[in-house]
């Protein structure tokens, strides 16, 4: 039976074949760029809210590595030093994992503030606070 990295490096060996043997393996090679750069994109955005914002950040260096060197690179790179910081700050102080919760906790709630998600769940349970209404209108 084979296992979940025997099925991976088939997808990786199929995608590889497809690149240079298709006619329009270049219309791949640009598609897969696109969607990596969808994807680092969306990573990105999603890195101060709780859940998997640094997973799909990797995710999409994983996929646009598949076509371009240096995002294979800058993956290595930025794993390797969100593990030293992790280890050389975060790793059983407490005091930092303190202010990292808090950190994350204020910019969640600012973001809902600024786009208005506060106001309207306000208006479910029939609260009516002005300073909860968002700056944007």
């Amino acid at each position: 039976m084979p296992t979940t990295m025997d099925r991976i490096r088939s997808l990786g060996t199929a995608y590889t074949r497809v690149r240079r043997t298709s006619r329009f393996g270049w219309v791949l090679r640009y598609l897969t760029i696109a969607v990596g750069f969808l994807v680092t994109a969306a990573g990105v955005i999603t890195i101060p809210y709780p859940g998997p914002g640094w997973a799909i950040v990797f995710l999409g260096l994983l996929i646009l590595s598949q076509e371009l060197e240096w995002a294979a690179r800058l993956r290595k790179w930025i794993m390797s030093r969100l593990n030293s910081m992790y280890s050389d700050y975060i790793d059983g102080n407490r005091l930092a994992q303190f202010a990292l919760a808090v950190g994350t906790c204020a910019i969640v709630l600012l973001t809902l503030w600024v786009t208005g998600a506060l106001d309207l769940a306000q208006g479910w349970v029939g609260l009516d606070y002005g300073w909860l209404d968002s700056p944007l209108g």
